[in-house]
């Protein structure tokens, strides 16, 4: 479940999935039927279109992303260092060095190969410094469970998640306008989560305090059980009795205590995830003079991540899935994008493209049983003169998540993301692409269920970047 906390997606893309892996898709997102090196990723089967030689693409970009959550629950009122109900957390991740490139090399009229290096899925660090409100709840909860009307505790969550994509594959032009494409991507997983609740405290009591009322109690009770027993030889029935009785109180004053002593101590998770998994992908593209149209499908990623947890402690019964060595799937769900782009003018090109994600086909997956992710793009591109272009687009992701499947560690909230920027043509053989997207995420409020908390969810989501497209 905490995985889904640093599901990143700083750029743009589903659950897993960042369909963003050059800049170039900043200044314009619709590129799913584009004719240009970065389509090594967004249309592969293009590649066949570009002019015979080597083509290179090297990017770099930064992401900043914050996700908030507001979260409203009666048992925060009993927390001593801060008792109002409503309570605001925030998460901020942090990517500024994000690098890729895209290759290819047309070998002839017929036959193309490419490959490309890039983040395909998280791609930074999510540091949420007082935590999540379930972990709060969790404890506070216990706390009155156990008959306490306070509680205090410090938290904090770090995790990190980067899918690299390592992609080979070769494009063949079958007639002049038609092309097919097929390769596969190797995929590296490598995630990690650190965090710790430190400094329980119930009543104003740690668990040490506990621990030790504990040990006085359950003496208490062998010194009574002893009376009793003492009582009972001597004929003194009533006596005996009456020791008895204060036995079994003590007895359970130590078990309570014993309770409380273990629910406020420490935890701490220090846990690294490590995986691989192979995508097989295939493409077509149709160029029908102004008109060209294109398809992609990524066929479903099996990943089961390990985990290294070493210097956790106490975390084994309150989350098994991070225990070490345990092994845990997390499948990057199959995805199908169809796009078009028509020259309006000799200078003017629009574009659309319509993204499709089976999020339930996909093991681990944080969507179980609701709608698939889609998302649909528009874009414009002007060539100003013969070095200046300008572009811009829209991107609008809608998840499929029903409200029980939110929570403070798997929220993905639908979104639409402003593109703009342009690209600068130095030669005909060298192209720098500079972009930004700002991602306009909506407010999700829903009563959880499980904690009977009443949430609201939002993210901020800013993207930069640049690219240098060479021809050799």
């Amino acid at each position: 479940m905490v995985m889904s906390i640093v599901s990143i997606s700083t750029f743009a893309g589903g659950l897993l999935t960042n369909t963003n892996q050059n800049a170039a898709f900043l200044r314009n997102p619709a590129r799913d039927a584009v004719i240009a090196i970065d389509g090594v990723y967004t249309n592969p089967a293009g590649i066949a279109f570009l002019p015979q030689g080597f083509h290179l693409s090297v990017s770099w970009q930064a992401a900043f992303q914050k996700r908030q959550l507001n979260s409203s629950n009666d048992l925060f009122q009993m927390n001593a260092n801060n008792n109002s109900k409503n309570r605001f957390f925030e998460g901020v991740a942090k990517a500024p060095v994000i690098p890729s490139f895209q290759a290819a090399y047309v070998i002839n009229d017929k036959w193309s190969v490419s490959a490309q290096f890039a983040v395909g899925g998280g791609g930074g660090k999510c540091e949420f410094e007082e935590g999540l409100p379930m972990f709060e709840e969790m404890i506070g909860g216990a706390v009155y469970k156990n008959g306490g009307t306070s509680y205090e505790l410090t938290q904090n969550l770090t995790g990190k998640q980067y899918f690299y994509g390592i992609q080979l594959g070769a494009t063949y032009k079958i007639t002049d306008n038609f092309s097919v494409f097929g390769g596969a991507r190797a995929v590296i997983a490598s995630t990690g989560y650190e965090g710790a609740i430190r400094g329980i405290k119930a009543n104003g009591m740690s668990s040490a305090d506990y621990s030790a009322l504990s040990a006085q109690a359950a003496a208490g009770a062998e010194q009574a059980a002893a009376a009793a027993a003492q009582a009972q030889a001597a004929g003194q029935a009533d006596v005996a009795a009456q020791y008895a009785a204060a036995a079994e109180q003590y007895a359970a004053a130590a078990q309570q205590a014993g309770t409380v002593a273990a629910l406020t101590q420490d935890y701490e998770l220090d846990c690294s995830q490590s995986g691989f998994g192979v995508t097989p992908i295939i493409g077509v593209n149709w160029k029908l003079g102004k008109l060209n149209l294109a398809a992609k499908y990524e066929f479903k990623t099996k990943i089961e991540l390990e985990n290294e947890s070493t210097n956790s402690k106490n975390v084994d019964a309150l989350m098994p899935a991070y225990a070490n060595g345990a092994k845990v799937r997390s499948d990057i769900p199959a995805l199908l994008t169809v796009g078009a782009q028509y020259e309006v003018l000799p200078s003017l090109r629009v574009m659309a493209g319509y993204h499709q994600y089976f999020d339930t086909d996909a093991e681990g997956s944080a969507t179980a049983v609701s709608n698939n992710t889609w998302e649909a793009l528009l874009g414009a591109e002007w060539d100003v003169n013969d070095k200046v272009l300008l572009s811009a687009g829209m991107q609008r992701t809608k998840y499929g998540f029903e409200d029980s499947e939110m929570g403070d560690t798997n929220f993905n909230i639908s979104s639409t993301a402003l593109c703009i920027g342009g690209a600068y043509k130095f030669s005909e053989k060298m192209k720098l692409n500079i972009g930004y997207m700002h991602s306009f995420y909506e407010d999700h409020d829903f009563a959880n269920a499980s904690s009977g908390s009443l949430c609201s969810y939002t993210r901020k989501n800013d993207v930069v970047g640049v690219s240098l497209d060479i021809r050799f």
